[in-house]
């Protein structure tokens, strides 16, 4: 008997213990998020593409990868002149813009879209470099920002490299640094972030400076996002060759870490690929299509449809790890007659380069490595699945602690100029606190949405706010994304402001006799309308521009009148009401 309950006590034991070792790893999981280290830019004719065309449709991949996607840069915009800019968008699509900004935001996607430059050689420098016309052009790109909604705005003046010429490049920097310096004043006193999209860079102490133009040490503190166009190392009219080779980045990656924090950098990368004629032996016959010409351009490869190249007879694919990137090798042959109708027939030999799953893997372990920011794919829609899942693999490896938010208010409805108090606190799943950061008030109302701090959490994690609101309003706090945590958010609270109501009447009134009964609003309005109530009657008048309004009154029967002013509820205001006062009418 013994021996029988002892087997048990340990089997008990062992189950005991087997099933914490199962448990242990879930829970951590669940405490962990992944981190969001996917972007890209999105065109404006593949947003909501024509799939019976061949195109796609990028907001579906968006959409369904959403939990890997930190911000989108939709590639919408282009400006023509300080004061004008082209909506690319609107010419593609019949989808009202609004729709996918707000799709992309409800699933907690930045929206920043790119904006370049369709200007003649020289003329952006020019605008940038005259103050009148760069104050107008910040402003063109604010209102831009701010009636759409947008996160921010993402600059992509590549003209600046491959259009305007190299003696201009020292007269371009220091109107760019200058311009990015107040565009980012501008954008951040509106809680809007600036993110800037350039070639390489390299460090001038190796003798090597790139596109050195764009400045990146001199406007590092001005922006938020910095995204490197790691591509086009090779590209369709140049000799066959890997697209972006890490080898090749990683230089310009370590320069550009000196001088501008990890967390703003994201790494360009190529979906894409080319795939070039090497060699043509024999006289081709006339059927062949033109692409396998030596004289064509090398024919483009986008990663989803990679696959056709993979299949080709006899094709060799090899995955160069330096450079991270696939090459494959194949022949294709033609038969056919020539001009004359002679029988004839080629061999051409191809070298297709492209990055696949493999080389996005290599490219977010460079993430993980040095804690970017993340990956900036061009162009979003054309990848495939199996690569987003293999840079999913170190997302989830670089996992942030999620962080939880609670907040009570001491009262849901206020009138105008009363304070609210919020109390609130912040905390890990565990219930460790998140000790000793700001906190931020987020306001959702009416007249335009804010984010700015407010408090700091004590040791607990806990905090407390008070608030004065001049509207309506649904408010949130929240503390910021670090390397370690995720972005931390209090579920949305309404809270209704109702105008407050002054007003005076006669002590007592005569029957049949005209008294003015008048009052004032706050805050004032102009053309808000006021009730006089007496129980049975209703008159109407509106505020004027002070806020003050009139009643002319005439009592018809002797007694006691209780009187009460009403105004209805608006945008950014509940309604209100003042307590009951009796007249006696003689």
């Amino acid at each position: 008997m013994k021996k029988t309950h002892s087997g048990l006590l340990i089997f008990s034991l062992l189950a005991s213990l087997v099933a914490s070792l199962v448990i242990a790893p879930q829970s951590v999981a669940e405490d962990k998020a992944l981190r969001k280290i996917f972007s890209g830019w999105m065109t404006d004719y593949s947003t909501y593409g024509d799939t019976t065309k061949g195109q796609i449709q990028a907001m579906d991949y968006v959409v369904k990868n959403a939990d890997m996607f930190s911000q989108i840069l939709p590639f919408w915009y282009s400006i023509t002149g300080a004061s004008n800019i082209k909506d690319k968008y609107i010419t593609q699509n019949s989808i009202n813009k609004a729709i996918p900004i707000s799709t992309l935001q409800s699933l907690g996607i930045k929206v920043l879209p790119t904006l370049t430059d369709s200007t003649k050689e020289g003329q952006l420098s020019k605008i940038m470099g005259n103050d009148a016309s760069r104050a107008t052009l910040i402003k063109t790109i604010t209102d831009l920002v701010m009636a759409n909604n947008f996160d921010g705005i993402d600059l992509n003046f590549e003209g600046f490299a491959y259009v305007d010429k190299i003696p201009t490049w020292p007269t371009i920097q220091t109107r760019w640094v200058k311009f990015v310096a107040e565009l980012s004043v501008a954008l951040r006193s509106r809680n809007k972030l600036l993110s800037v999209t350039t070639p390489y860079l390299l460090d001038p102490t190796t003798g090597k400076r790139g596109y050195y133009h764009y400045a990146w040490p001199e406007i590092s503190s001005h922006i938020d996002r910095l995204n490197i166009m790691f591509y086009d190392y090779h590209k369709y009219d140049t000799k066959p060759g890997p697209i972006g080779p890490i080898n090749w980045a990683e230089p310009s990656l370590l320069y550009a870490l000196k001088h501008v924090a990890p967390y703003k950098i994201y790494f360009g990368t190529p979906n894409y690929g080319y795939n070039w004629v090497t060699k043509v032996t024999g006289v081709c016959p006339t059927n062949t299509p033109k692409s396998e010409s030596r004289s064509s351009n090398a024919a483009i490869i986008h990663q989803n449809r990679s696959q056709a190249i993979l299949n080709k007879p006899g094709a060799v694919t090899t995955f160069n790890e330096k450079f991270g990137e696939t090459n494959v090798l194949y022949t294709a042959e033609f038969n056919g007659v020539n001009s004359s109708g002679t029988p004839t027939s080629c061999k051409v030999n191809h070298s297709a380069w492209f990055v696949d799953a493999r080389g996005y893997f290599a490219r977010a372990k460079l993430v993980e490595k040095y804690q970017l920011g993340g990956i900036s794919e061009w162009e979003i829609g054309y990848g495939d699945d199996l690569a987003i899942q293999e840079v999913k693999k170190v997302a989830i490896a670089m996992g942030q602690d999620k962080v939880v938010g609670v907040a009570t208010a001491d009262s849901e409805s206020a009138n105008y100029g009363e304070a609210i108090t919020f109390t609130g606190s912040f905390k890990l799943p565990d219930g460790r606190p998140v000790a000793s950061v700001p906190v931020f008030i987020e306001i959702k109302r009416p007249g335009g949405n804010t984010r700015k701090p407010i408090a700091q959490t004590g040791l607990d994690g806990s905090f407390q706010a008070k608030v004065l609101l001049g509207e309506s309003s649904i408010i949130s706090f929240s503390t910021d994304e670090t390397r370690d945590r995720t972005l931390g958010m209090t579920p949305e609270k309404t809270i209704g402001i109702s105008r407050v109501i002054s007003w005076s009447l006669p002590a007592s009134m005569k029957r049949g006799v005209s008294y003015k009964i008048t009052g004032e609003l706050q805050p004032r309005s102009p053309g808000i309308k006021v009730i006089l109530d007496d129980g049975k009657n209703q008159l109407n008048t509106t505020s004027l521009a002070d806020g003050k309004f009139e009643f002319d009154f005439i009592p018809t029967k002797i007694g006691v009148i209780q009187f009460r002013i009403v105004t209805e509820a608006e945008p950014g205001f509940s309604g209100s009401a003042t307590a009951p006062a009796s007249v006696l009418v003689r």
